[in-house]
């Protein structure tokens, strides 16, 4: 549990009173004591969620085993006890990671603006990469993934993401190998989560890697979860990235596409409109993008195809034409091969109402 400061000097109390008698608790009980490290502008659910299911397992265990169970606590990366989440609501963590003095079994770095991770100490890295050999297990939640990166701790390895900022980390950190759909990845001893949300999918394989399926399939059901989520991330994001994070160049050809993708398209045609030949343009643009432009075009129509399945109710096969497909097969297809999903479930799932 954490503590949202209604009263400073009542709230510090509390905390402070509660985490003496946890821990000791936890140093009698044998309890394993996870970590979850709290960074400014902190996205509040990459805490809460992880958070609930180690705590909601605790309440099952104590009723037969009692020398079983987690012991949560809420650290800052700051020297600061106080951390202000991204949402503006304060949170009062009982440890900084000037002042840890008991053992860690489990640390999670939770996500937080992406904005901001320049902003954080030295400090941060340098305990992280310290603690790596001291502990059983290092994941992330989120945008948390761009910390354990940045301390040289994912490089070779299989990694994820929020959707939104996989390519940005797949550029920032070229050593890694980032996959984009799965909620959450194991690579032990790291583990790495998705956006928001998929902290609770890691949360609950840690609990089943701890005390089996039996006990985390109770604490999802409590908790009104999937144990093992149904699909992907990738069907909740573009195939392509954002706008905003493209170079340039990627987003004079983007530009220029954006209004033909009914139509045939050639590489031919995108140099000459360029001004450059197809050899040289298919170059610098797999550099620019990190596609090609063939990979490029398909993710493009893609996308328009999800947009027209959200928000028209034309028939999938006028949707495959405006796209730039032969036939609904292709369409079908492709839905298949990027988001497992067919496109009239990708419609049912996903439909915006007026």
């Amino acid at each position: 549990m954490f503590f949202v400061i209604a009263d400073k000097e009542l709230s510090l109390y509390i905390c402070t009173y509660t985490e003496r008698d946890m821990k000791k608790e936890a140093e009698h009980a044998g309890k394993k004591n996870i970590v979850l490290l709290a960074l400014p502008q902190v996205q509040l659910l990459d805490i809460a969620g992880p958070w609930d299911v180690f705590t909601s397992a605790n309440r099952f265990l104590n009723s037969g085993r009692e020398e079983s169970g987690y012991h949560v606590h809420l650290v800052s990366g700051t020297s600061e006890k106080i951390i202000c989440s991204g949402s503006g609501m304060p949170l009062s963590c009982s440890y900084t990671i000037y002042d840890i003095d008991f053992p860690v079994d489990t640390l999670l770095v939770a996500g937080t603006a992406l904005s901001v991770l320049d902003e954080i100490s030295p400090d941060v890295y340098y305990y992280l990469q310290n603690i790596t050999s001291q502990i059983r297990r290092l994941g992330s939640v989120c945008v948390g993934a761009f910390v354990l990166a940045k301390a040289g701790l994912l490089d070779g390895r299989q990694v994820t993401t929020h959707w939104k900022f996989a390519d940005v980390l797949r550029k920032s950190y070229p050593k890694l190998e980032v996959n984009v759909n799965p909620f959450f990845i194991c690579d032990k001893p790291i583990y790495t989560s998705g956006g928001v949300s998929s902290g609770m999918d890691l949360a609950l394989a840690l609990l089943e890697e701890d005390f089996g399926k039996a006990l985390a399939a109770e604490v999802a059901c409590h908790l009104v979860l999937h144990l093992k989520r149904p699909g992907m991330q990738s069907q909740f994001g573009n195939a392509l990235p954002e706008y905003e994070t493209m170079s340039p160049f990627t987003k004079q050809v983007r530009d220029l596409l954006k209004d033909k993708l009914g139509k045939t398209i050639t590489v031919e045609y995108i140099a000459e409109s360029l001004n450059m030949s197809a050899r040289n343009f298919s170059r610098v643009f797999v550099k620019e993008s990190g596609l090609t432009p063939g990979r490029f075009l398909e993710k493009m129509r893609l996308d328009q195809a999800r947009n027209m399945l959200e928000y028209t109710d034309m028939s999938i096969e006028i949707i495959a034409d405006k796209c730039g497909f032969n036939s609904g097969v292709s369409l079908r297809r492709l839905f298949l091969k990027n988001i497992s999903l067919t496109p009239a479930q990708y419609r049912k799932t996903f439909k915006r109402t007026e």
